[in-house]
């Protein structure tokens, strides 16, 4: 039973993630949380896997159908996620080892609430905020290493966040920030996995748990993908504002229970 809940989760979060670009993490980490099956470090290493997978199928699905990265950013903002992912996953593991499991869930639910009001805000005052078009490399790269450190840190692959920066800083559309925030986080977990396959922790987790996950986040990713493409922009960014709106009382919820 508990295989098909989380199979169920996974897929959702994926088909979520590379439709709306939410990350998947995002909802995964929340999810699994209420579930309250694992702790906190296996949440965050199952999470990163699906991330991954879905990062991959979504990533190869945009090529096929044509979708042109530009090179400069893409390739500043992964590098700068690689090494903030490292840096977040350092940061995750030391409060971790400091502090109590359930302070911890209470830290990432706090931080990702306060993110989510502030995504909120800026999604219902955007049409009266200044956008830009940041060309300068080392900002490019401080924007990757700051989205793939605060994604690892709170282990949801920071889908909103990553939108809206890209959008606020590059003056992309919606779809085309979900294109770029899907490669980022791609990145920012090839860190954290890469870590824990280095640090020798693989045998920690559950073979079975991870092909039940890397199954629900091929099949999420193609699906979600492929209705990304045929959505409008208005439609996406819809659903969007939705799931962040509905990811915030899940927040809520979380931070209650971490504290209790």
């Amino acid at each position: 039973m508990i295989y098909i809940l989380y199979a169920m989760v996974v897929f959702i979060a994926s088909m979520t993630g590379s439709l709306a670009g939410l990350g998947g993490g995002v909802i995964i980490k929340q999810l699994l949380d209420v579930i309250g099956y694992h702790n906190a470090v296996e949440i965050g290493f199952y999470a990163s896997v699906a991330i991954f997978v879905m990062g991959i199928v979504a990533i190869g699905k945009l090529y096929r159908n044509g979708f042109a990265f530009d090179t400069k950013i893409v390739s500043l903002v992964s590098i700068g996620s690689l090494v903030g992912g490292y840096l977040g996953q350092m940061a995750f593991m030391t409060l971790i080892n400091s502090t109590g499991e359930g302070y911890v869930k209470a830290i990432q639910a706090v931080l990702l609430a306060i993110t989510l009001v502030l995504i909120l805000y800026y999604e219902r005052r955007k049409d009266k905020i200044r956008h830009y078009q940041v060309k300068q490399p080392l900002l490019i790269f401080a924007v990757g290493l700051f989205l793939g450190g605060f994604s690892v840190f709170l282990g949801i692959g920071g889908g909103p966040l990553n939108v809206t920066l890209m959008v606020l800083l590059f003056s992309f559309t919606i779809k085309e920030a979900i294109s770029y925030s899907i490669a980022t986080v791609f990145f920012s977990q090839i860190s954290k996995l890469g870590s824990i396959v280095l640090a020798g922790e693989l045998g920690n987790y559950s073979l079975t748990f991870m092909i039940v996950i890397g199954i629900a986040s091929v099949v999420g990713g193609y699906v979600g993908t492929a209705l990304n493409q045929k959505l409008s922009n208005k439609s996406v960014s819809i659903i969007f504002q939705v799931l962040v709106l509905l990811l915030l009382f899940v927040s809520f919820y979380n931070t209650y229970m971490g504290l209790r």
